[in-house]
């Protein structure tokens, strides 16, 4: 029985699963299977798959999701551990070893961008701070910074939580790190052992179904036991950050009037906060 099991979900991703799973194969440690399910590709996806031949378990199901493909990816595993890597991102050749070094119940890397940001790889941490621990309020306090590409989960823990939640259109991974930072202390590793690929419609998506969901993440988190035992102003603070990063999320798709209503709802949570305010007007000055 394999150690890790790596997850790759895939949808119509024909340019980039090779390297993906070549990625894998570059591992230092060895001992892993791969399986990657196929969403209901329509492109060459299962075709660029056969040069591996065994060493890929490939699973085709009806266009479902990322979430409902990534779960039914840790069904078929038979590892101890899970590890999700999305068709086009890669892995440095040490990512399992540090991991599994770790021994954490869950665990995640540092990144390198690349791709629509510019041609050379930016470090994530560089713009976003990062760290292991306990992490629950810090992964709403600061929003998701851990890349899914990145995570290393036990594979009972994720059957326990009943893995990612499929209603989700996005943040679907990020509900599901809080429900494990809510009962555990996370693993980081601060080396970037994960190539990210940005796109540039990943860049411009519609504000209004990610701001809905970072809602529902939210109050979902508050609702867990952990979250209840939040003091009030802790409580207040992450409604505010999450409200105001739904602000900036309409003002940078260049809706004025729900960016202003994010913002309104940010200084009404915790007034005491200036950077709602200084961002409502960078938005009514058009900076």
């Amino acid at each position: 029985m394999p150690t890790v099991s790596v997850i790759i979900p895939a949808h119509n991703a024909e340019r980039d699963i090779a390297d993906a799973v070549q990625s894998v194969l570059d591992q230092t440690n060895q001992d892993f299977e791969i399986i990657v399910v196929d969403d209901g590709s329509t492109d060459g996806t299962l075709a660029a798959l056969q040069p591996f031949g065994a060493r890929v378990r490939a699973h085709h199901q009806h266009n479902s999701g990322v979430s409902a493909a990534r779960n039914t990816g840790a069904r078929l595993a038979t590892g101890d551990w899970l590890a999700f890597l999305d068709a086009d991102d890669v892995w440095m050749p040490r990512k399992l070893e540090q991991q599994l070094a770790l021994a954490m119940p869950m665990s995640f890397t540092d990144r390198l961008n690349i791709g629509a940001r510019g041609d050379l790889p930016v470090r994530q941490s560089e713009s976003t701070p990062m760290r292991g621990g306990d992490i629950f309020v810090a992964l709403m306090q600061q929003s998701n910074f851990i890349t899914t590409s990145s995570v290393m989960i036990r594979r009972d823990l994720f059957g326990e939580l009943g893995g990612f939640c499929p209603a989700l259109r996005t943040a679907e991974d990020w509900e599901l790190w809080l429900r494990v930072a809510a009962r555990h202390e996370i693993g980081f590793v601060a080396e970037p052992l994960v190539q990210y690929r940005l796109h540039p419609g990943s860049l411009s998506r519609s504000y209004t179904g990610i701001n809905r969901d970072r809602i529902a993440v939210i109050s979902r988190a508050l609702a867990l036991p952990r979250g209840r035992a939040l003091g009030w102003m802790t409580r207040r603070q992450i409604w505010a950050e999450t409200h105001r990063t739904n602000g900036w999320d309409a003002g940078r798709s260049g809706s004025r009037m729900h960016a202003l209503a994010g913002y309104a709802r940010a200084a009404a949570s915790w007034p005491l906060s200036v950077v709602p305010y200084k961002e409502a007007i960078k938005v009514c000055l058009n900076v």
